[in-house]
């Protein structure tokens, strides 16, 4: 049995699986609550959307600089900062009513999440290449699942209990139960670099980027569908259907299911099928089933209200098991593909994709600010994953 100092491969394997779980369970808390968060800001849809973007500029800067803090410092010392920062700002943000404060703490949350994730996945690669397994794509799965349970408990508890008890709760629990795993995986976490030669400067950050285009072009393309219905996906079927707040929930909640499924399921998968050529079927399954189930229930007229929902139920399921395994395969492939630390090739990754999807959450959020639709909005992503089926070459490529 293979230990890393005292732990066993399947206990530190399972530290891991919890830790993207709390994960899951923190960040997302307060996504199938945004119609509320966007009610205190006194904001439109259009509004909202950009304002949600903010995020991206402390994430632009995390992903910069995360994966060489993290080679530097080690896995544990940056996952401690990220985590006070991260759930401290949550706590925060859902009690503002003011758009500069919501802001400079979505800055704050954007920076930390990005740091959380280098830090999180770095350990879940050196964990890879020692025992041969998929772990990242299973330690996605796990924070899927935490996804999942955030969205339920969301949807039960909207319009039961309020907005700032919620979300802060949840913030301070996933915080302190991020502390103690980390406490307890301290021994077996990626450390700090011994040798100061091989550190990067600032100077460094800018000359050694590698930007492999196809790689980052197709893994924007098969994560903005995900993005796009945790941003929108709510407030959408909300909208769009004249649903309560629950029922809401419901798509976003059948979506993640089926994601954790698809990200459960990697290793029976990758045995009977080549990955490459799996990840294609993906796109299109996410794409076209998206696209056009989304498309028929919006044509439908009010009548046919629930098989509209119906429709919508089915759209998102196909966008989850479709897309589940995608984001984390296209990053593997980055990962083989550079001659960096992991580390660094997860921030650079995260760089070209933060500015490729910034640029469609503003366009999206300028179509729907323009046309008041959301609904056309919404097909952007998934066009958008259906031409990601032209890259997913380079997931069998060294």
């Amino acid at each position: 049995m293979n230990t890393t100092a005292g732990l066993t491969h399947q206990g530190e394997k399972k530290l891991l699986h919890a830790l993207f779980f709390v994960f899951g369970v923190g960040v997302m808390a307060w996504v199938p609550r945004f119609p509320e968060v966007k009610d205190n800001l006194g904001l439109s849809n259009g509004a909202f959307g950009s304002i949600l973007t903010t995020g991206s500029i402390g994430a632009f800067v995390g992903l910069l600089t995360a994966g060489h803090i993290v080679h530097k410092f080690g896995v544990r010392n940056v996952l401690l900062v990220a985590t006070f920062l991260l759930y401290s700002s949550f706590v925060a943000i859902v009690q503002v009513h003011s758009p500069s404060l919501f802001i400079i703490f979505n800055i704050a949350i954007g920076l930390s999440i990005t740091a959380t994730h280098v830090a999180i996945n770095t350990q879940g690669f050196h964990i890879q290449e020692r025992s041969g397994e998929n772990v990242v794509v299973s330690s996605a799965g796990y924070w899927s699942a935490g996804a999942l349970i955030t969205a339920i408990i969301s949807g039960f508890l909207a319009g039961h209990v309020g907005l700032a008890a919620h979300i802060g709760g949840i913030a301070i629990l996933s915080g302190v139960l991020s502390l103690v795993i980390v406490h307890l995986m301290r021994a077996s976490l990626v450390p700090a670099n011994l040798h100061p030669e091989t550190d990067y400067s600032i100077k460094d950050i800018f000359t050694t980027f590698h930007f492999d285009w196809r790689v980052s072009i197709g893994f924007a393309c098969v994560v903005y569908l995900e993005f796009a219905i945790g941003d929108w996906g709510t407030i959408f079927t909300k909208e769009r259907l004249d649903v309560s707040a629950g029922l809401s929930t419901l798509p976003y909640i059948i979506f993640t299911v089926f994601m954790i499924a698809g990200r459960l399921s990697i290793r029976r998968l990758a045995a009977k099928f080549e990955l490459y050529k799996l990840a294609r079927v993906m796109t299109l399954i996410a794409g076209i089933g998206f696209v056009s189930t989304i498309s028929i229930a919006t044509h439908l007229p009010q009548e046919a209200q629930w098989v509209s929902y119906g429709l919508f139920l089915l759209g998102f399921s196909l966008a989850g098991v479709g897309s589940s395994i995608l984001g984390p395969t296209f990053t593997a492939a980055a990962n083989r593909r550079s001659p960096n630390p992991s580390a660094v090739v997860i921030g650079q990754l995260g760089v070209a994709n933060n500015v490729i999807t910034t640029v469609l959450k503003w366009f999206v959020a300028g179509i729907i600010g323009a046309t008041g639709s959301i609904a056309f909005a919404m097909m952007i992503p998934g066009v958008l994953m259906i031409l990601a089926s032209f890259f997913t070459s380079v997931i069998k490529e060294k």
